[in-house]
């Protein structure tokens, strides 16, 4: 089953307690199994608790989904996690990233937890991941608007604004709503198991009109990946039927204009950019 990632990019670092006076000198390894449950604890803490429900990596199962990454990364091919740790230990941050193409990554997630904030963690972990990807020329993430810290480090090291994207999300407006009668849910059951151990889930929608792409970044929440699923209210039903704890639907779409929508009011709850750079290698040498 594909992995329904959103877009929720962070570089600042949460609250989570570190040892105070840890040493200076800062050292970064893969991460091991043993770290899943403390990067779950540090992604969780960096996202606010209002965009928790729309984020996967947000959910109380993901610990066991990114040990499991960790454990098989032949099963992940260019999926890396580097901690970044003082010379006693103590871990102060972590990074993530993908290989997308021989000579580009996407960072999905840099963290430094409070305590290490201002010792250069972020770029620590960054020069260590392109020390292993000699071929990485350059780097794209996502990453909030209003995360003013991250974005002035990605603009200091040569980051440039690509695309911007906004998350809609109205509350289920279905009542009176037949459910299509013509809808059939694939993998339904593989759904609810990744919802069981991990908490999100993705699955496929057959209908006469087509085939439909839906997530479940959370319990509660159903991403529609295709704004045009908002019109089919029918369909919709025939989703909640099945999963009758979902009360939001999610999507995502480029600029600030919302899409029309037959199932609820759209409301603006985050917006994100997609940023680049070719010019990190430079940037880090001289940061």
């Amino acid at each position: 089953m594909p992995i329904p990632h959103l877009a929720a990019r962070l570089d600042t670092g949460p609250t989570v307690p570190s040892r105070q006076g840890a040493p200076a000198a800062v050292r970064v390894r893969p991460a091991v199994p043993a770290d899943a449950a403390w990067l779950a604890e540090v992604s969780r803490a960096s996202f606010a608790p209002r965009l928790r429900d729309y984020l996967t990596s947000a959910q109380p199962g993901i610990d066991r989904f990114w040990q499991v990454v960790i454990t098989h990364p032949a099963s992940f091919p260019g999926r890396c996690f580097l901690v970044a740790e003082a010379a006693d230990g103590d871990r102060l941050g972590f990074a993530e990233l993908t290989l997308t193409e021989r000579d580009r990554a996407h960072l999905s997630y840099v963290c430094v937890v409070e305590a290490a904030r201002g010792r250069g963690v972020a770029r620590h972990l960054l020069r260590a991941y392109l020390d292993r990807s000699p071929d990485v020329r350059t780097v794209q993430l996502d990453v909030f608007a209003d995360n003013a810290p991250a974005r002035a480090l990605y603009d200091r090291l040569g980051f440039a604004v690509e695309a911007t994207s906004t998350w809609w999300v109205a509350d289920l407006a279905l009542d009176g709503i037949a459910p299509g009668d013509d809808v059939r849910l694939d993998g339904l059951h593989a759904a609810r198991a990744w919802l069981d151990t991990y908490g999100f889930a993705e699955f496929t929608v057959a209908a006469d009109a087509g085939r439909v792409r839906l997530g479940r970044p959370s319990a509660r929440v159903l991403r529609c990946f295709d704004p045009a699923t908002l019109r089919q209210p029918a369909l919709l039903a025939a989703v909640r039927q099945e999963f009758p704890e979902v009360d939001r639907v999610l999507v995502m779409t480029p600029g600030d204009d919302a899409p029309p929508s037959a199932v609820g009011e759209l409301r603006a709850v985050n917006r994100s950019l997609r940023m680049s750079t070719a010019e990190i290698r430079t940037r880090l040498e001289h940061a």
